[in-house]
């Protein structure tokens, strides 16, 4: 008997998990020596307000939508609101070079652009006027004052998100393109890998048949959701489940947040 794969689009996976999981705790955010979590329910809002946000901004299907930060709930929220707009994702890390995010915008004519923060705004700002296809910047944590050029561009993303009307996404197919991956560069350019709904979601599926995830395991996620294994391994797969993750609060914390959170389950790497 043939495999027949569960989901066939990433917003069949986000629809399936905030309607059943929806008061089950989804994220934890270390804040204040503490951690806070957010359900499903509260996710869902987010991401059908920023959908909203993002297409009063013009966004739609067909739109590539780029964002360098670290993993947070900001960056599952706009991921899954750009997917269900039918545009695709593209994430780059922080810690990667002016030259590489450049390249990137550049070669995969990025429309919106999300930056973690004002320090990396500042480092991005002197090459974002010249990008023909970026339209809008949002900064996650700070007060931008010099835009350079890009007076009317760049928004907060509390301000976004808090006057973002909620709407529901629209229809995408597994052949639709879901995310785009930048290969490291250290062969040359980065390479942008074309990963359809399709093909990650019958990855999500093929997981959840051959491994058991369970809605009441937890993860300690510390390995970037911009690499394909972090993103796909655990963001989808454990959302797909209705189980939880804690966002680490940096590599060097890992054995301190282990103890604090307890996960079930644990995506790593032999270096860890």
């Amino acid at each position: 008997m043939g495999f027949t794969p569960r989901y066939e689009t990433l917003v069949d996976i986000y629809n399936d998990a905030i309607q059943s999981y929806a008061y089950r705790e989804l994220f934890g955010t270390k804040r204040s020596g503490r951690w806070e979590w957010i359900t499903y329910s509260e996710f869902g809002k987010m991401v059908d307000r920023m959908r909203g946000a993002l297409a009063e901004l013009g966004v739609g299907k067909g739109d590539h939508l780029a964002i360098i930060a670290n993993n947070r709930v900001e960056w599952a929220v706009y991921c899954y609101a750009a997917m269900g707009l039918g545009a695709a994702y593209v994430p780059m890390y922080e810690a990667q070079s002016e030259k590489d995010w450049e390249f990137i915008l550049r070669d995969c004519d990025a429309k919106l652009l999300v930056v973690a923060n004002t320090a990396i705004f500042e480092k991005a700002k002197g090459f974002l006027h010249n990008l023909p296809a970026l339209g809008h910047i949002i900064v996650l944590d700070g007060n931008v004052t010099g835009t350079n050029g890009l007076t009317g561009r760049v928004h907060s993303w509390k301000a976004l998100l808090e006057k973002g009307t909620e709407k529901p996404p629209v229809a995408v197919t597994k052949d639709d393109l879901a995310c785009l991956i930048y290969t490291s560069g250290t062969t040359g350019n980065p390479k942008g890998v074309m990963l359809t709904h399709g093909n990650v979601a019958s990855n999500v599926s093929c997981a959840r048949y051959v491994f058991p995830m369970e809605r009441s395991d937890r993860s300690l996620s510390f390995l970037p959701w911009a690499h394909v294994f972090g993103q796909v391994a655990e963001l989808h797969c454990l959302i797909s489940a209705g189980a939880s993750m804690a966002i680490a609060e940096s590599v060097e914390k890992i054995i301190d947040n282990l103890a604090e959170v307890k996960p079930t389950l644990l995506f790593s790497v032999p270096r860890i």
